[in-house]
C-alpha cells in the first residue's frame, strides 16, 4: 500500500517535470524564486516539527537538518526577493500570485492532502495514505494528524502572505485554508512551476 501511494506520488511529479522545464526559461528569477521560496517555508515548517516530535534518535536527528537545511534555502530566496522585489513590474506580481495559488494545489499532495482538481491518484489514495501515517506514527515518527498538518500548511502559507505582503504582491485566496485573498480562477497548470 504505502509503495503504492508512494508511486502514485512519483507519477504525479513527473506529469509536471515537463512543465516545469518549459516554464523555467519563460520567468524572471523573481517569479522562480517565489514558488521555491513557498516551498522552503513549507518544509522547514513539516520538518522542524517532525524533528520536535520525532522518537526514533536517529530520524530526529536526520528530521532537525533537513529543517535546517531547508531554512537556508529559505534565506537563499528570501535575499533574491530582497534583491528583486521592489522593481518588480504589474505582470510579474500577477503570475507570483497565480504561482501562489497552484504551488498550494501542487504542494498540498505531500505535505496536506491532494486536492482531485489536481492530483490523478486512485479513489482510495487518502484512505491508504491515513493509514499508512497511523503505522508511522505508532513507530515512533512524528507525523502530524490531519488537523496538525492542515494548521501547520495554512501557518506556513500566511507566513507567505506576510512576506509578499511587504511587497505588496497580491495574495491568491485558499478557501481550502479559509484563507481570503485575490480570486485566481485561470491558472494553466501547463504553466505554472511546480515545486521540486
Amino acid at each position: 500500500m504505502a509503495k503504492r501511494n508512494a508511486d502514485w506520488l512519483t507519477y504525479n511529479g513527473s506529469r509536471y517535470w515537463s512543465g516545469y522545464k518549459t516554464a523555467v526559461p519563460k520567468y524572471s528569477m523573481a517569479v522562480l524564486f517565489s514558488s521555491f521560496l513557498m516551498g522552503e517555508i513549507a518544509a522547514a515548517t513539516i520538518f522542524h516539527s517532525m524533528a520536535n516530535g520525532c522518537e526514533e534518535p536517529v530520524f530526529k536527528e536526520g528530521f532537525a537538518k533537513i529543517g535546517r537545511d531547508e531554512g537556508r534555502h529559505m534565506a537563499i530566496c528570501m535575499s533574491l526577493m530582497e534583491r528583486d522585489y521592489p522593481g518588480l513590474q504589474g505582470e510579474d506580481r500577477s503570475t507570483i500570485t497565480k504561482q501562489i495559488r497552484a504551488g498550494y494545489f501542487f504542494l498540498s499532495g505531500v505535505l496536506f492532502e491532494p486536492p482531485p482538481e489536481f492530483w490523478d491518484l486512485t479513489p482510495d489514495f487518502i484512505e491508504n495514505q491515513r493509514k499508512i501515517e497511523e503505522v508511522a506514527r505508532k513507530a515512533g515518527f512524528h507525523i502530524p494528524d490531519y488537523e496538525t498538518k492542515k494548521q501547520n500548511w495554512k501557518n506556513a502559507m500566511l507566513n507567505l502572505k506576510g512576506i509578499l505582503d511587504k511587497y505588496d504582491i497580491p495574495f491568491p485566496a485558499i478557501p481550502e485554508m479559509g484563507i481570503s485573498g485575490e480570486e485566481v480562477l485561470d491558472v494553466d497548470m501547463e504553466d505554472i512551476i511546480p515545486v521540486f
